[in-house]
């Protein structure tokens, strides 16, 4: 585990128990892995590790990555009791270099890709390809651009469509025709989208949940 600079989501994981698992999502992860023989999967933007965690109940060798220090000491803290299977945990603001081209089933990428740049996002897509197996499988949420949750109205535009909260958190918000193009060297198998009202502030949520596969 690598030690870095002070991480403007630190302040996500302040508290001792671990994020709360938006069961929708979970679920449409859940029947993608059981979709087809996997055995490893790379959680990118793994957070506190709560669904690396889940992903590891289903018997699958799960490696979670994370920019923020804070969320992976509380992911290791929690691997230590004897009720979880093991993961393994690694800090790292992008996918590491050093793991080996073609060695994942499954990518996944759970609310991280639109809280980078433009340069950041595309540059991750390209590692995320190298990593993946021939005919592995990418699985990303995004924000979708019809999402109220969020009040970007009040915040400041450094790109179009990407909004910085004022800490130095980055939020874009996708519209269908950019998730394509994005996505142009996967090939895209599904593509839904998830609504509901936010508890917190009772205005739409929305993001779109992706599928694709790393054709080469």
């Amino acid at each position: 585990m690598e030690t870095t600079a002070h991480s403007p989501w630190d302040t996500d994981y302040k508290g001792t128990e671990l994020a709360p698992v938006y069961e929708p999502l979970w679920h449409m992860l859940q029947q993608c892995l059981r979709g087809f023989p996997v055995a490893s999967v790379l959680d990118f933007g793994c957070g506190d590790g709560n669904y690396a965690y889940l992903m590891a109940e289903e018997g699958l060798r799960v490696t979670g990555v994370d920019s923020s220090l804070r969320a992976i000491e509380k992911a290791v803290a929690h691997g230590s009791g004897k009720a979880r299977r093991p993961c393994e945990f690694i800090r790292q603001d992008s996918i590491p270099e050093d793991l080996p081209d073609n060695s994942f089933d499954v990518v996944v990428m759970l609310n991280v890709l639109h809280c980078l740049t433009l340069k950041e996002r595309v540059d991750l897509l390209v590692k995320a390809k190298k990593v993946l197996k021939q005919g592995g499988v990418l699985f990303a949420s995004v924000l979708d651009e019809e999402d109220e949750s969020y009040p970007r109205h009040e915040w400041k535009e450094i790109e179009p469509n990407t909004f910085d909260d004022g800490t130095g958190r980055l939020f874009h918000f996708y519209s269908r025709d950019e998730l394509a193009e994005a996505f142009k060297g996967f090939s895209i198998t599904e593509c839904n989208m998830l609504r509901n009202i936010h508890p917190e502030v009772g205005r739409q949520s929305a993001l779109f949940v992706l599928t694709a596969t790393n054709n080469g």
